[in-house]
Formats: C-alpha cells, sequence, structure tokens
C-alpha cells in the first residue's frame, strides 16, 4: 500500500525559472534537474516537480484548480497496481519501466492525477 507522498507537480512555461524563485524566496533546494523536469525540497522535506506546460490557462483566481498530480511512494508496486485495477481506477496508461523507477497515473473520483511510483534510489 501507500507509504509516502513523494511530490507534487506544477506545470509551468518556464520551469526552471519557476523552480528558482522557490529556491530563491522560500528556501527550497535543488534535488534534480533532469534538464525537462525540476525537483526541489523544502526544507521539511516536501518535494515539488516543476514541468514544462502544454497551454496556457486564464489567469487562475485563488481557488481555481492549479494541482497537477501528487505522487505516492508504494511498497508494493504490482500488488497495488492490481488493487487499483480491480477497485476500477481509470488509469492513465499502462505502468511504465523506465530506468530506476515504475510508475503509472490514475485519476481519483473528482478527476486529479494520482502518479504512484516506486524507484530504485528514492529522492528522499
Amino acid at each position: 500500500m501507500i507509504t509516502n507522498l513523494e511530490h507534487v507537480a506544477i506545470a509551468s512555461f518556464n520551469p526552471h525559472r519557476l523552480a528558482n524563485c522557490y529556491i530563491q524566496h522560500l528556501n527550497f533546494t535543488l534535488q534534480l534537474d533532469t534538464g525537462k523536469t525540476v525537483y526541489i525540497r523544502s526544507p521539511n522535506g516536501v518535494i515539488l516537480e516543476f514541468v514544462f506546460a502544454d497551454t496556457q490557462p486564464p489567469a487562475p483566481l485563488i481557488r481555481d484548480a492549479g494541482l497537477r498530480h501528487i505522487a505516492f511512494t508504494v511498497d508494493d508496486f504490482e500488488l497495488t497496481y492490481e488493487e487499483l485495477k480491480a477497485a476500477g481506477a481509470l488509469f492513465a496508461e499502462e505502468p511504465v519501466h523506465l530506468p530506476g523507477m515504475r510508475l503509472f497515473f490514475f485519476q481519483d473520483p473528482k478527476g486529479n492525477f494520482l502518479h504512484l511510483v516506486e524507484r530504485d534510489v528514492p529522492l528522499t
């Protein structure tokens, strides 16, 4: 089952600039920069991921949606996937296997994307 909240993603047309604002003004530190995605960590360990945005929504108001996904680590990737599948979860795609990690995305009942990930080396 779920063992931890891993990170929260924020889409931006310039993720490096946005991440830098958090680093410079909010006491975050750089965790990982892949060139396309930037991970930063708060002093208490919360990780934010900044990714490239595909579209520009209207200027949001304070209560408008803006969260892109919430990522959770799991203790048993295959079992968790199968349990969610049996429960009728709506998956965005089949599980993805990348060097050092496995992941999949699915939607909660309100359509928010959730991301389950298993990494060989945790970000934390």
